[in-house]
């Protein structure tokens, strides 16, 4: 938690902004169904992490979008502003919004923004950028999007991402400016490349670099020491455990206990 954070959820209280929804921005990596979803689907065990239960019932069931018949919670939304092959820049340009949600000349993260109205937003990008995105267009693209989230009044966490194994100098830099722009505007950032380091191939899947490993035969919700040897599984931890403590000092604690 930091106080900027604080004020931005506080200025997104006022805007109507929904404590109960968050987004999720980002590529394959964070538009896969490995990713949050098994929370809003009942197949998770939270093992020994069981004060997560608290994170899981603030969020599941709420619907995250204000439509008719739309039932999907933050956990199963597939998002507006994800999508497999997304780069930094992707979240901004109208061209990949959808039209069957968005309006002319909304880029997919306004357009997500307005139809989830939340007051969280997951962002990790780079994964495709390493690629092509010069460091110095990343940097500006990640910063437009951190602008636009805290002036809509949505919280950013923003994220690290995993090793490209292809390049790997290349994927440190684009981290370090991860971290410099949440340290530049005193935002959450989950190191998810270092909490991935230490597993069997840092978390990466061997055969698609574009994806983390899962657990064999059992769901990314499922908490236990072998499990938590897969990528998705880890990210699906450390995420929650972040939602735990944002939500712990932003005294939401309080209303998830029903005091």
């Amino acid at each position: 938690m930091t106080e900027h954070t604080r004020q931005i959820y506080v200025n997104g209280v006022e805007l109507g902004r929904n404590p109960q929804t968050f987004s999720k921005i980002g590529d394959c990596m964070t538009a896969s169904p490995d990713f949050m979803n098994p929370f809003g689907s009942d197949q998770y065990n939270l093992g020994e992490y069981t004060d997560l239960q608290l994170i899981v019932d603030h969020f599941a069931g709420v619907p995250a979008r204000d439509a008719e018949d739309f039932e999907e919670d933050s956990f199963t939304n597939p998002g507006l502003s994800t999508m497999s092959g997304f780069s930094s820049a992707s979240a901004l340009d109208s061209i990949w919004a959808n039209p069957n949600w968005c309006e002319a000349n909304e880029s997919p993260l306004t357009c997500e923004y307005r139809v989830s109205n939340p007051a969280f937003s997951i962002i990790m990008f780079g994964t495709n950028d390493v690629f092509f995105t010069d460091p110095a267009l990343f940097d500006y693209n990640l910063r437009l999007i951190v602008l636009e989230t805290i002036d809509s009044g949505i919280v950013p966490i923003l994220n690290t991402f995993p090793i490209r194994p292809e390049y790997p100098e290349r994927s440190l830099l684009l981290n370090q400016i991860i971290i410099d722009i949440a340290l530049d505007y005193d935002l959450p950032l989950i190191n998810l490349w270092l909490g991935l380091y230490d597993l069997p191939n840092a978390g990466v899947d061997e055969d698609e670099t574009i994806h983390l490993t899962v657990p064999v035969d059992i769901s990314t919700g499922v908490f236990n020491e072998d499990t938590l040897q897969a990528g998705y599984t880890m990210r699906n931890l450390v995420t929650l455990q972040t939602f735990a403590i944002l939500l712990n000092e932003l005294e939401l604690q309080e209303e998830i206990n029903g005091e």
